[in-house]
């Protein structure tokens, strides 16, 4: 019986540790635009992400961002890009906050024409900048500029849904 209520204190004490709304998903929609070696490409990408809220002020994330895909001069170029990093928040009301993104992900291009493809990926560092508008507690609209790779920008707009 006390490893019960030992067990049940526990629980209600670390319920707030996980709050619903500290967990969440979402997706963006943006341009993409890849200037690499004299070429420059402009598509729209998509990203889906989960993300968990630490703090008022830090959250995690991670996703996957579709660059979009574009035919430059008899050349289709497709890009992606696998996403995790840590997000810090400074919150200016109840509903309206700024960020900065610090992360890591990994971009993949590939590039073919004539039957030949070829594909080059690398993991790097990236960064990003926006801002997220609560519309109630679940719902947010997020406005975000990401630097996936040196060669590559990225402006997006967003929902996302807490749970």
């Amino acid at each position: 019986m006390k490893n019960i209520i030992a067990l049940a204190l526990a629980a209600t004490l670390a319920a707030p540790a996980f709050a619903a709304s500290d967990f969440y998903i979402g997706t963006d929609v943006g341009q993409t635009r890849i200037h690499e070696e004299g070429v420059k490409v402009k598509s729209t990408g998509i990203n889906v992400y989960g993300g968990y809220q630490l703090t008022p002020s830090v959250a995690f994330e991670a996703g996957y961002r579709n660059l979009g895909s574009d035919t430059v001069q008899g050349v289709k170029i497709k890009g992606s890009a696998v996403q995790a990093s840590a997000l810090f928040l400074a919150p200016l009301s109840t509903d309206f906050s700024l960020f900065g993104r610090l992360g890591v992900n990994r971009v993949e291009l590939k590039a073919s024409a004539a039957g030949n493809s070829i594909k080059d990926s690398e993991t790097k560092a990236f960064f990003g900048i926006g801002g997220r508008y609560a519309l109630n507690q679940q719902v947010g609209l997020r406005v975000e500029f990401q630097k996936p790779h040196s060669d590559v920008k990225v402006f997006s707009a967003g929902i996302d849904f807490r749970f």
